[in-house]
């Protein structure tokens, strides 16, 4: 593993540590035993889910009200019971968090991120109960709500060429982007390129270091969401737009140790923050109408829904090129698009 990702992930680790030291100790035992399995950003995910749960706790009843959250003992979790999980749940649609300034913003959950802090408190729950440390299991209790299926958002094959034209050309760039577009516009050809060609999150791609790309074999090697290594393939368009930035890399000056494909004006490795603007910038030069819709994230939509047509449909082949652990996520990008349902209008009349 690289220093780059190393660092990241004992940072990530480091940041859920001290979310962890704010809890009650069994909940300390609880992740001690998770970790093994879990990734460092999985952990952070879960203890900031807890550490939620257990603020709501001290902040909505007299009773806790009285306790440190890290206080709050075994005893006190097996007083509650369905009725506060659900008040939880209620809670979450529109709750306060404290910024580190000390003003308060108001957070609204959506169904979905409500599911996911239901299924941490049930895992939570689990571990306790099976161990004998509480007498029941109070999620279990709870009737989980179908949740609405998510529209697919992704770039059909006429925007997607509207887009990298703009990547391409500057074209629609403002005065000021511009400016930057005949220096930048190798580098942002080659990650939209190796965005759509491979269907990369946007942390794995600027976490891509040089020794991680193998022309050879036309891979890279990417250090995946839940903490393992896969190798994902580049189409040749990608290759040569790739070796074209990689060829004019050093106009960005790096010092010798930087070992980013993709860097910044600085000569250090381009953050997630801007590439998403950098995505932003390209779709309001050529699909504006897109503007708001169309994410990092947005552009993996649009691999997954490519390579859905291109196998005719098969979901496990395209769970290992999206590096999905479980089938249940690709299935997420599955859409019926206008032209498929436009196609079968008149099935209806032939029987």
């Amino acid at each position: 593993m690289s220093n780059y990702k190393k660092d990241k992930n004992n940072q990530v680790r480091q940041q859920a540590n001290e979310i962890i030291k704010k809890m009650p100790g069994f909940v300390n035992d609880y992740f001690l035993e998770r970790e093994i399995r879990l990734s460092a950003m999985s952990i952070y995910s879960y203890a900031g889910q807890l550490f939620t749960f257990f603020s709501f706790l001290h902040d909505s009843s007299p009773y806790f009200a009285k306790k440190a959250i890290a206080e709050i003992s075994l005893e006190d979790l097996d007083r509650l019971n369905d009725r506060d999980i659900v008040e939880f749940m209620h809670y979450l649609r529109n709750y306060p968090q404290k910024c580190n300034d000390g003003s308060v913003k108001y957070v609204e959950c959506s169904p979905t991120t409500i599911q996911h802090y239901t299924v941490a408190l049930n895992t939570f729950w689990k571990y306790l109960y099976v161990r004998k440390m509480v007498s029941s299991n109070p999620i279990e209790l709870i009737t989980r709500a179908k949740l609405p299926k998510k529209e697919v958002i992704y770039l059909d094959r006429d925007d997607k060429n509207l887009f990298l034209d703009a990547v391409e050309t500057g074209d629609g760039l403002t005065k000021r982007q511009a400016q930057f577009h005949e220096k930048n516009g190798p580098r942002d050809l080659a990650i939209m390129n190796v965005f759509l060609s491979t269907g990369i999150r946007v942390s794995e791609l600027v976490g891509m270091d040089l020794n991680d790309i193998n022309f050879k074999k036309h891979s890279i090697k990417v250090f995946r969401k839940g903490g393992n290594f896969d190798t994902v393939y580049f189409s040749d368009t990608a290759e040569y737009y790739l070796q074209q930035y990689l060829d004019c890399r050093n106009i960005y000056n790096p010092v010798a140790s930087e070992k980013a494909v993709f860097l910044n004006r600085s000569g250090k490795r381009l953050s997630v923050r801007s590439v998403e603007l950098m995505v932003k910038k390209y779709i309001n030069a050529s699909v504006p109408s897109e503007a708001d819709r169309i994410t990092p994230h947005k552009l993996r939509s649009t691999y997954a829904e490519t390579m859905l047509k291109a196998t005719g449909g098969d979901l496990e082949k395209v769970q290992k090129l999206m590096g999905h652990s479980s089938i249940t996520s690709t299935t997420h990008y599955v859409a019926s698009t206008e032209a498929e349902k436009a196609a079968v209008r008149n099935l209806s009349e032939d029987n």
